[in-house]
C-alpha cells in the first residue's frame, strides 16, 4: 500500500487527500488478492470473483469525492505495478499462473468498481434532470393558471367571443400545455424514487373514484364503460399514483375504443397479486406497437387523430414499478387490446 500511494497520489490521486480516504477500501481488496495466491500455492485452486464487494463500494466512494472515471481504472492499475514490482525487487519468481491470478483479481476490480462508479453517476444525473423538469413544469403552473383564469374571464365579460375560432384555440392551446405540465410533474415525482405515501385501500374503492373520474368521457365517446370486481381486496399503495395511472390507461382505453364499443376494467386474485385488466374495442393495434407502447411521446391507435402528448402510459408504468407490480399489454388482432396490471395484495383472502 506505501508503493502503491507513491505512485498515485499527487499524480492520479490529490496529494490532499487524507490516507484513510485514499486507501477507503483497497487494503481490504489487497487481501483478497494475497488470499487467492496463498490457496493456489497450497493447491486450493480458486478463481477470483468476478464480482469484488469492497471494489464495488470503493467505485461509489470515489465518485462521491469526484475521481475521474479514469483515475479509478489507473488507480487498479498501479495496484498491479506495485505488487509485480515489490516481487521483483525482493527476488521472488512470479510464475504465470501467480501473475494471471493478480491480473483477473485486478480487472474484476476495476469491472466492479467501474460498474457501480457509472451506476451512481447515473443515478445522479436521472436525479437532477427529473429535479430540473419538475422545476421547470411547477414555475410554469403559475403563470399558465393565470393565463387561462384570465381567459375565463374575458369570456364571462364578453371582451372575447367564447366560441370565436382564436378563441377556442387559445382555450385549446391552455389546457395542452397544462396537461403537458402536469404529465411532466408526476412523471418527474414518479422517477425521482421518492419514498411512497402509502395507506390500506381496497379495489372497490379505486374502481369507485375511477368510475366517477371517466364516466364523462366514455358518455362524449358514446362508449360502455363497464367495471367488474371478483374479489374487494386491499392494497398498499399510494392512491393518487394509482388513480393516476389506472385512470390514464383507461381514458387511452376510451379514447380509441369505436363509437359504441365497449370498455371493461375488471380485477381477479391469482395467489398473492391482484390482476386487474382493461379491455377496449380500438381494432388492434398496428405492428410493432406492443414493444413500444410505454416509452414516452409514443401514441397507439389510428381511428383517432393524434392527440395528446403520448405521455400518459409511461406515467402509468412508471407508478406501477414503483409500487413493485407490473403492467404489460396484449394485442387483440381485429378487435382491440388489453392492459394488464398486476400490484401485490396486502391481506389476501384465506
Amino acid at each position: 500500500m506505501q508503493r502503491w500511494q507513491v505512485t498515485v497520489q499527487g499524480s492520479i490521486i490529490p496529494e490532499s487527500l487524507p490516507a484513510s480516504e485514499l486507501f477507503d477500501h483497497l487494503p481490504v481488496f489487497l487481501e483478497q488478492v494475497i488470499a487467492a495466491l496463498r490457496a493456489d500455492a497450497a493447491g486450493d485452486s480458486q478463481d477470483v470473483p468476478e464480482e469484488i464487494k469492497t471494489a464495488t463500494t470503493h467505485g461509489e466512494q470515489r465518485l462521491r469525492l469526484g475521481f475521474s472515471l479514469d483515475a479509478v481504472v489507473r488507480e487498479y492499475g498501479a495496484m498491479q505495478d506495485a505488487i509485480l514490482s515489490i516481487a521483483r525487487d525482493g527476488g521472488v519468481e512470479i510464475t504465470a499462473r501467480e501473475t494471471q491470478l493478480v491480473f483477473d483479481a485486478i480487472v474484476n476490480g476495476i469491472a466492479s468498481a467501474v460498474s457501480e462508479y457509472a451506476r451512481q453517476r447515473d443515478a445522479e444525473l436521472h436525479r437532477q434532470h427529473n429535479e430540473h423538469i419538475a422545476f421547470l413544469a411547477h414555475e410554469l403552473r403559475n403563470p399558465l393558471g393565470s393565463a387561462a383564469m384570465a381567459l375565463t374571464l374575458l369570456e364571462q365579460r364578453g371582451f372575447v367571443p367564447a366560441e370565436e375560432r382564436a378563441t377556442v384555440a387559445l382555450r385549446n392551446s391552455l389546457a395542452k400545455i397544462r396537461e403537458l405540465v402536469d404529465h411532466a410533474l408526476e412523471e418527474a415525482r414518479v422517477a425521482s424514487g421518492v419514498e411512497l405515501k402509502t395507506e390500506q385501500i381496497t379495489i372497490g374503492r379505486i374502481f369507485e373514484g375511477l368510475e366517477v373520474a371517466t364516466a364523462a368521457d366514455a358518455d362524449a365517446r358514446g362508449v360502455e364503460l363497464v367495471f367488474k370486481i371478483e374479489s374487494d381486496v386491499e392494497l398498499q399503495i399510494e392512491r393518487r399514483l394509482i388513480h393516476s395511472a389506472f385512470s390514464n390507461v383507461v381514458r387511452n382505453a376510451i379514447k380509441f375504443t369505436h363509437p359504441a364499443g365497449r370498455v371493461e376494467v375488471r380485477s381477479r386474485l391469482e395467489g398473492q397479486r391482484l390482476v386487474v385488466e382493461v379491455e377496449d374495442c380500438c381494432g388492434g393495434l398496428p405492428p410493432g406497437s406492443v414493444e413500444r407502447a410505454f416509452a414516452p411521446f409514443v401514441r397507439l391507435g389510428t381511428n383517432q387523430p393524434q392527440k395528446g402528448f403520448g405521455l400518459g402510459l409511461a406515467i402509468a408504468k412508471q407508478a406501477i414499478d414503483a409500487h413493485g407490480g407490473t403492467l404489460r399489454l396484449q394485442d387483440l388482432p381485429g378487435k382491440g387490446c388489453i392492459f394488464i396490471f398486476e400490484l401485490q395484495v396486502s391481506n389476501p383472502p384465506a
